[in-house]
């Protein structure tokens, strides 16, 4: 029997009659600290607050999370994680768990999953183990995410979409997106949110439900989110004479989107691009950082106007005096 680091903190295991016991402490125990410890342990079967599977331990962070009202589409992600994990990993004691143990799960992982997939069980065990054991450093090195290059949709592009797109039912969702609203925001929108001023109040969002299909949540997405907006005149009358936002699936309006693109002949991109486009385009017209966060619904520490300056919309106008210059050496 010896005092053995773990974490930040020691551990003690004996053996007696064929079964391990192991006692938890977060300094270096005395010798009275161990026995008490330990034949506390065997008296109980072996169990204390430091058994437990990963599996069990994983499951009680969920639950926890969901009693303080964590959003059903981070669960339904925490349980993809807990669900997708390998069966050897969830059957350790959690308080045995190690560095080697998580570089093994994360090596064994990515063999088979995306680095972004990869991240998110990282990042799900990061937090479980900082809930059961907040003393242990989880130190573990993910693969790097490949960060591909998305379409950037150009003036142009949405123009083009939006005339495609006059008629149909999803022609409003597509505008109220091109205005820079999130899906989820359009989705949980009703004739009530637009007044006779055309002023759309966004207060809602519809989020995916822990059980199957979607549900409103009564406040939207951060508290910037909560917001009125001004809207075209052609846009509010369109609704009206309509009746309606949205109807059906939420996932509708992505599909149709890419019918359009794809018979426009437009690169594909996903609809929240469009989102995107709204902030650059506001940009570009001259819009000041607040009254574009403000009409977005951004929080003012977001980083999204930094990422805006990165996006190229327009190049054939934004670029033309740079082509110029070049054109003198060719």
């Amino acid at each position: 029997m010896k005092i053995e680091e773990h974490g930040n903190g020691y551990r003690v295991r004996k053996m007696y009659k064929g079964k391990t016991y192991t006692a938890y402490f977060d300094h270096k125990p005395s010798q009275k600290e161990i026995m008490l410890a330990l034949s506390s342990l065997m008296e109980g079967g072996g169990t204390d607050k430091g058994k437990g599977s990963v599996e069990e331990a994983a499951e009680k962070y969920i639950n926890d999370r969901r009693e303080r009202g964590l959003s059903p589409s981070t669960l339904i992600g925490y349980k993809s994680s807990l669900r997708n994990t390998p069966e050897w990993f969830l059957k350790l004691n959690a308080f045995d768990v190690d560095q080697k143990d998580l570089e093994k799960l994360i090596a064994e992982y990515s063999k088979t999953h995306s680095p972004k997939t990869v991240s998110n069980l990282s990042n799900f065990y990061k937090v479980v183990f900082r809930f059961i054991r907040p003393k242990f450093v989880y130190r573990v090195e993910i693969p790097k995410r490949v960060k591909k290059m998305k379409y950037e949709p150009t003036t142009r592009d949405v123009m083009d979409i939006l005339d495609y797109a006059k008629g149909s039912r999803h022609s409003v969702f597509l505008q109220l997106a091109v205005l820079g609203v999130r899906r989820g925001e359009i989705a949980a929108l009703t004739l009530s949110d637009l007044n006779g001023s055309n002023v759309l109040t966004v207060n809602k969002d519809m989020i995916k439900s822990e059980g199957v299909g979607y549900e409103i949540k009564e406040i939207p997405k951060t508290s910037a989110s909560n917001r009125r907006i001004l809207i075209p005149s052609g846009l509010a009358d369109e609704i009206r004479a309509k009746g309606f936002i949205h109807k059906g699936d939420i996932a509708q309006p992505y599909k149709y989107l890419q019918d359009v693109q794809k018979a426009l002949g437009i690169p594909r991109f996903p609809l929240h691009i469009l989102r995107h486009f709204a902030a650059a385009y506001l940009n570009k017209m001259g819009f000041t950082r607040d009254q574009i966060l403000q009409f977005c619904g951004w929080e003012k520490s977001s980083n999204v106007m930094e990422r805006i300056y990165s996006y190229n919309l327009d190049p054939e106008e934004s670029q033309r005096d740079i082509s110029d210059a070049f054109d003198n050496l060719f």
